[in-house]
């Protein structure tokens, strides 16, 4: 055998559902089994396995985890030894492996090494396999592989990633453009700008954690759903949603600026005044943030001062109504 092809014991291969691309959207609301649907496919991969053997290698990378450091001779430096793989192709040899009753499995070694390399590659993996993804599977593989920490796909040519994910350039194409209208409509990204500007401000948007990880939970159909049913009128329950998603994602969404045990105290006394007769202008009251503008004192110095503009307004609307205090011509 190869270096990178290799037999290793079934305990040293770990799965997680990321790195599996089939049906990757339905797997987001936990509404697929593949175990249902591939039924008959592993039954018949067990029945071929113990006839014959495993005949196709799985594809792994090492990962970082239970892995140990061995000085080689004339080495001048330990070099990474790894004991457990990430499988990023053959999720349903492994269960007919382990139906089979086998103790070790056929892998290809790929380049890399920890969860990172793995997720990539994984991306890559089930395009020309025995059972090949169906269209709709490679598009939602696809909108996945744009929408990870790591931006390799939202950095790549549109005719490069459209080879390497088995999608049309077309498909790359409605990705970029429904998350630059986003970004657009989020005031974060400028229509009217020239063509490098618009790319430097879409992959400034995109590389924000709180976009590509609120992305990274949803399907692509259900994002062009939430984009189609802007427009349309939505029911008080479904803004209720909406708003409270709002705060969760704010107060949730920077890791490590609000100790957690404090946001459930905080939003917890924000129901309970919330619960009062008058909640929501009480709420308006005590928690509107005010605008910072400078005062000019009588000397010229520039004082800051916190200026409520909705209460000014309100009080210049309540003079306008009472008409003139004084004379005219006083000063």
């Amino acid at each position: 055998m190869t270096e990178r092809l290799r037999s290793i014991p079934l305990d040293a291969i770990q799965a997680d559902p990321k790195l599996q691309n089939r049906n990757v959207g339905m797997q987001k609301y936990k509404e697929h089994s593949d175990a249902k649907r591939y039924k008959d496919h592993i039954n018949q991969l067990t029945r071929s396995i113990r006839a014959q053997g495993q005949q196709v290698p799985m594809k792994v990378v090492a990962a970082e985890e239970g892995c140990t450091y061995e000085l080689a001779p004339d080495a001048d430096r330990p070099h990474h030894v790894p004991t457990r793989f990430w499988l990023v192709d053959g999720h349903h040899r492994l269960e007919a492996l382990k139906r089979a009753g086998a103790a070790e499995a056929l892998v290809e070694v790929l380049p890399g090494l920890g969860f990172a390399d793995a997720l990539d590659a994984s991306r890559l993996a089930n395009q020309q396999i025995i059972q090949a993804l169906t269209p709709l599977e490679r598009v939602e593989n696809a909108w996945s592989a744009f929408n990870q920490e790591r931006d390799t796909y939202r950095k790549m040519p549109i005719k490069e990633a459209a080879a390497l994910l088995g999608v049309s350039e077309n498909t790359i194409k409605r990705f970029r453009d429904a998350v630059r209208q986003e970004g657009i409509n989020a005031g974060k990204i400028d229509r009217d700008v020239s063509r490098d500007k618009a790319e430097q401000q879409l992959q400034a948007y995109w590389q924000r954690k709180a976009t590509w990880r609120r992305l990274s939970i949803i399907s692509w159909g259900m994002f062009k759903k939430q984009r189609q049913d802007g427009g349309k009128r939505t029911s008080a329950a479904a803004l209720r949603h909406v708003v409270k998603m709002a705060v969760v994602q704010v107060l949730f969404g920077v890791e490590g600026r609000y100790d957690h045990k404090a946001v459930v105290a905080a939003l917890e006394e924000l129901g309970r005044e919330a619960g009062r007769p008058d909640g929501a202008a009480y709420l308006e009251a005590k928690y509107k943030p005010k605008i910072h503008q400078p005062e000019t004192t009588d000397d010229d110095e520039s004082v800051g001062e916190d200026v409520d503009h909705h209460q000014m307004g309100l009080e210049i609307a309540r003079m306008h109504a009472e008409g003139p205090s004084r004379a005219p011509g006083d000063f």
